[in-house]
């Protein structure tokens, strides 16, 4: 029955529009697109059938036809059949059904010296070995062993029964042995070559499958697993059963199965015989190395890493570092793991439970060439239209997506669905998505070939996914060698070049790259024809037009991807006249240059990148360039080329300093190739191989870094450390300097014609790109350590100035690459965010001058990169105010004055600000800042006015502070007094300054009434006496009747009435003085007070010595006291409103206080 389509969107979550990625499905009867004349390498001279276009990938048929017995088997197979394909690089793909297995070659092979194809072998069936669970393809292994003309094959049932054909044409003879797994069941076969093949099992058991002839002529195949090494105890699988029988049987909670997801096999570099075995579970990843060599250990685990901490951190600083939450908190999975240029490449999946359920995808690259584990991503890119809803019955969803990785690309594929997506980019790729819709279709299997990604469909057979014209993402066909390319005349392009290029490119073979299907060597043909003809454009434009239509992407587009690849090949190529390269068949042979001297082969590629880059300009391909994605992160493709052509210069000026410092050079060469893992073979040396990569070249510098690191690290002596610092740093800088002033003098040459967005791309010459792409960390280690170990430690002082010349150097060139950055985005919205960090940085970097008293020099690059803060510092630390001056004047244009200025305010030093600006007359575009900027702080502007002679605009100025001060009350005294003397001071008269001073006086009356409050109510209120804000009316009076105020007299509660004028509101103000009567009340106990003497008695209360202290004070007590019926009434009073005793005293002093009033008006009548 059909299954719904799953891809990495998934049923949980609706598919995204149209317009954020792009899909197109393949159904059974869809009609055929006409064919293609020429097929990529590995496919058929039949023509072509495209079977799907999408915007961007082309979906055709690959290699021959699909014997008879594999359609048969795939038409006639039962539905819930369990059926699968393994596809290899080497030409032979075999099919598993049941115990049946097929193996058919897929490729066809071309007899080069009569250029016409030969005959394919004959589909082969074999049986597999008896078997109580599904065989899978993934465990059968077909491959030609050295000196054989046929295909052998290894299969392993899930039990661990190994059987082994000597021949796949003689199905009949075969021999068999068994591994012990224990019980365990067997995960995947890997192929190592002549080493033999690797079982592993679902639980990470390893063992080595090796078939042999005896002494006596007969097949034989060994099981044997690997050993682990001293110490190092598994516990998963056969480990975890060892473990059992040292320490007792574990619970499963303290002891996890090591679940296996991949076996990656890949062979060492160059002539190395050694293969590598990476093995990746659910929480780690393993390398081994595995060698012939039967003097050494055969197998050797050489480290382990714990790839789920390194994915759990990676999604939560790439995806949830500004949600809450820790990595812990991530569940992740590990899906899939394949093969790439310096390391390997992870499919991971995450989802932040706690946050939220959405799925995302990730692809991380890991190095893996250095022998130390690694412990964090080399880079690590969320997939953009790959996120979904996770349920946890949908794990198995999850974990059936897999990967094939071709460079900067990779292609995502379940059974129903391939996802085109970019490795390198996050979130800034479309997704091309290609589904497998029809009626029992599904991808039973996939791989790459050569270049091509090829996948087995269960009703297409064999197809391959190519880029289209209008692809987004790079391709990656590589360009076809010219050992492999049929011999014509020796015709060389540089007969006819005007350059005096010398390369060595026949006619044969030129005729060969024209019609060829890669577009890497369509480019170069047209480049040849360019070189060739340099009056006739028509054969090269011809190239072009079909090559390279119009496309809009913004990132990637086609042209820009093939364009920077043939760079890559001109300026990596090896000097194909060399004889001592034939036996090697480099990889990146692209035109053939013919000299045989390695500085005159650096020329070489000189010059043909810019006969190159002219090309690309007389063309107007260079008008049409944008952006793409490197590394570095995506640039403009203009300054890619420029990065290219500054690693020549390097190369170039590298080479020629060997003979003055051919030791230091030698031993770093050695560990750049160790690095690569590549050794000296066939007459070659370390020259010859370092020189030729020249787009590696920064891996030198790297190189040097760590070694300097090691150096300062190991038990030479400080002096014999400090030359050595000073040698490096002399070569370093020597080859740096003309990369920079070649980066300077070319700077117009390699201008974008159009600016791509800033939003999208920034430039980071590889001078400054992070990581294994570029220098910035590099030079960060030259620099510490020329500081620490070199200029700080060095006791001769000539050495010491050197060093710190060099130090200068160092620090020039890493800002000089920074600011490059910072300037490429500026108008974006990230460009303050790291302008911010560039200047932290710079700062960082340019304080150790300050700090060892390195005055001039600091002041040498603090002038250059505009570090006012250092220069600031230093004038400081010389007292030098005539240079603080001088750049106020020098750098006036740039903000210095306002920098300064915003800097003394920020730090309080207002006496240093005023003596700078007041003391000596200033330039009037000074004096104008100034102006503007007390304007915006009128806590200084007031003194200029002082000192200008306007009193009343400062003390008008310092009454407006007053209004606003409410921090300290001691600072709005001072202005409140200052603003008075000022206003007085001024040629006014007090008729005109009568309010103004009316209003000062009132506000120093409220300031005096907060002073006389008790320091132990302050306290008691969380009031700081040295710090006490600035209090309200209202404020000040709950301070005053406040029950924490215990020693409160009748004086405090009528300093309390007396603020009440303070108050504006009348509401507020009534109910104020009606709440100041209330505590008078409640500061006596009225229901113990004597009634047999009520007047005696009343008059020694709170309350009524208020009346009587106001009435002494000429108070009319009927404006004063608030009615006898609303007293008696107030809530505030609580139970006392009940109490008899207290309502008799109270109306009896009422009585009392109206009759003794009345006796006053009479007598004073």
């Amino acid at each position: 029955m059909n299954t719904p389509t799953r891809t990495l969107y998934s049923p949980r979550v609706p598919r995204t529009s149209a317009s954020s990625s792009r899909r197109s499905s393949l159904l059974p009867g869809l009609k055929k697109i006409s064919s293609s004349k020429y097929s990529v390498s590995g496919r058929s001279n039949q023509s072509v059938q495209v079977v799907c276009k999408t915007p961007y990938h082309v979906v055709e048929n690959f290699g021959v036809s699909l014997p008879m017995l594999v359609t048969e088997a795939l038409t006639f197979s039962d539905r819930s059949a369990a059926v699968s394909v393994c596809i290899s690089t080497d030409g032979w793909a075999w099919f598993v059904c049941g115990r049946r297995l097929l193996v058919w070659q897929y490729k066809q092979v071309i007899d080069v010296e009569r250029h016409r194809p030969i005959m394919n072998s004959p589909c082969h069936e074999l049986t597999l070995p008896p078997s109580d669970l599904a065989h899978k393809a993934e465990l059968v292994c077909v491959f030609t062993a050295e000196g054989s003309q046929n295909p052998s094959c290894i299969a392993v049932s899930p039990e661990g029964t190994v059987r082994y054909w000597p021949s796949v044409q003689h199905e009949g003879v075969s021999v068999e042995s068994s591994a012990d797994l224990q019980g365990q069941e067997c995960h995947s076969l890997t192929n190592l070559g002549p080493l033999g093949c690797v079982i592993a099992t679902t639980t990470s058991t390893l063992l080595l499958v090796e078939p042999r002839v005896t002494p006596a002529g007969r097949h034989a195949v060994t099981c044997r697993p690997l050993r682990t090494p001293h110490g190092w105890l598994g516990l998963g699988g056969i480990g975890r059963r060892v473990s059992s029988l040292i320490f007792g049987s574990l619970p499963t909670s303290q002891i996890m199965e090591t679940k296996l997801v991949k076996v990656v096999a890949v062979k060492g570099k160059g002539s190395s015989n050694d293969w590598f075995l990476y093995v990746l579970s659910e929480q780690s990843l393993q390398k081994w190395v595995l060698t012939p060599d039967k003097e050494k250990d055969m197998e050797h685990l050489l480290y382990e890493c714990e790839i789920n901490k390194m994915v759990r951190d990676a999604f939560h600083e790439t995806v949830w570092e500004s949600c809450a939450g820790t990595p812990a908190e991530l569940d992740v999975w590990m899906l899939d793991m394949q093969p790439t240029e310096g390391g390997v490449m992870v499919l991971a999946a995450a989802v932040n439970s706690p946050l939220t359920p959405q799925l995302h995808y990730a692809l991380g690259k890991i190095a893996t060439e250095s022998s130390e584990a690694p412990t964090k991503f080399a880079t690590f890119c969320p997939l953009k239209n790959t996120t979904g809803f996770y349920r946890k019955e949908q794990d198995a969803d999850v974990n059936s997506y897999q990967f094939l990785s071709l460079g900067q690309s990779a292609y995502l594929y379940n059974q129903k669905a391939i996802l085109a997506v970019s490795s390198t980019a996050s979130y800034n790729e479309d997704t091309d998505v290609i589904e497998f819709m029809g009626s029992g279709d599904r991808l039973l299997g996939a791989a790459l070939c050569g270049n091509v990604p090829v996948f087995f469909s269960k009703i297409y057979g064999l197809v391959s996914v190519s880029p289209a014209d209008i692809s987004p993402h790079d391709l990656l066909n590589s360009s076809m060698s010219m050992s492999d390319m049929p011999s014509a005349s020796d015709i060389t392009i540089s007969q006819l070049s005007e350059t005096g290029l010398n390369i060595t490119v026949t006619e044969a073979e030129l005729s060969e790259f024209t019609v060829n299907k890669d577009m890497t060597t369509r480019l170069k043909a047209a480049f040849l024809h360019y070189i060739k003809n340099r009056k006739d454009h028509s054969e090269s434009e011809q190239i072009l037009r079909e090559l390279f239509p119009d496309d809009s992407a913004e990132v990637n587009p086609i042209l820009d991807t093939v364009v920077v690849r043939l760079c890559r090949d001109l300026i990596n190529d090896a000097p194909m006249s060399d004889p001592r390269w034939a036996d090697v068949k480099p990889g990146g042979s692209c035109i053939g240059y013919a000299s045989l001297q390695i500085e005159h082969q650096l020329q070489d590629k000189s010059r043909a990148l810019e006969l190159f880059i002219v090309f690309l300009k007389d063309l107007k391909l260079w008008d049409r360039f944008t952006a793409v994605s490197t590394s570095a992160g995506i640039m403009a493709t203009s300054y890619v080329l420029e990065d290219f052509a500054e690693k020549l210069v390097a190369a170039i000026s590298l080479y020629r300093l060997q003979p003055e410092y051919g030791q230091l050079a030698e031993a770093v060469l050695k560990k750049v190739l160790l690095l690569r893992e590549e050794t000296p073979t066939g007459g070659l040396n370390y020259q010859d191989l370092f020189y030729k990569e020249v787009s590696e070249v920064h891996q030198f510098f790297q190189v040097v870094a760590n070694w300097t690191d090691e150096i300062v690290q190991s038990d030479r002596q400080p002096q014999e450390v400090v030359m050595l610092i000073s040698q490096i740093n002399t070569v370093i800088l020597a080859v740096l300097q003309e990369v920079l002033q070649c980066r300077q003098q070319k700077a117009a040459m390699f201008t974008p014609s159009t600016s791509p967005s800033p939003d999208v791309c920034e430039y980071v010459p590889w001078t400054a790109a992070p990581g294994e792409a570029g220098l910035k960390d590099s030079l960060a280690t030259l620099q510490n350590l020329t500081l620490r170990y070199g200029a700080r430690s060095a006791g001769e002082i000539m050495i010491r100035n050197q060093l710190y010349d060099q130090l200068v150097n160092i620090i020039d060139i890493i800002l000089d690459g920074r600011k490059c950055q910072i300037e490429s985005i500026r108008g974006t919205n990230k460009f303050n965010m790291m302008l911010q960090m560039y200047e932290r940085e710079r700062h960082e970097i340019l304080e150790p001058f300050l700090e060892d008293e390195e005055y001039e020099r600091a002041a040498i690059l603090a002038e250059k990169y505009c570090d006012f803060e250092i220069l600031i510092k230093m004038c400081e630390k010389t007292k030098n105010k005539e240079r603080l001056e001088m750049y106020m004047d020098k750098f006036s244009e740039q903000g210095f004055g306002k920098f300064l200025l915003a800097r003394y305010m920020q730090e309080h030093k207002y006496g240093d600000l005023l003596e700078l600006y007041l003391q000596k007359p200033k330039p009037s575009d000074q004096q104008d800042e100034f102006s503007r900027f007390l304007k915006d702080h009128p806590s200084l502007s007031w003194v200029q006015d002082v000192f200008t002679g306007e009193f009343k605009q400062a003390g008008e100025t310092l009454q407006q502070l007053a209004k606003r001060e409410q921090e300290l009350v001691r600072r709005k005294k001072s202005m409140v007094s200052l603003s008075k003397m000022a206003l007085l001071a001024s040629a006014y008269p007090p008729s005109m300054l009568e309010k103004d001073l009316e209003e000062l006086n009132t506000e120093l009356e409220l300031i005096l009434c907060q002073e006389d409050l008790p320091e132990t109510v302050l306290l008691a209120n969380g009031y700081d006496q040295e710090r006490l804000p600035v209090l309200s009316a209202s404020e000040i009076i709950k301070l005053y009747i406040c029950d924490e105020n215990e020693t409160a007299t009748e004086a405090d509660f009528k300093k309390a009435l007396d603020l009440l004028p303070y108050i504006k509101d009348e509401f507020e103000q009534s109910e104020m003085r009606h709440t100041i009567w209330c505590q008078a009340i409640l500061r006596d106990k009225w229901d113990e007070i004597n009634t047999d003497s009520p007047i005696d008695a009343i008059q020694q209360t709170i309350f009524f010595k208020v009346v009587d202290l106001m009435q002494f004070f000429g108070a009319n007590p009927d404006e004063v006291l608030p009615s006898l019926g609303r007293m008696l009434e107030s809530p505030e009073l609580g139970t006392l409103r009940e109490s008899n005793n207290f309502k008799y005293l109270l109306r009896v002093g009422y009585e009392y206080v109206e009759r003794t009033t009345k006796d006053i008006q009479i007598a004073e009548s």
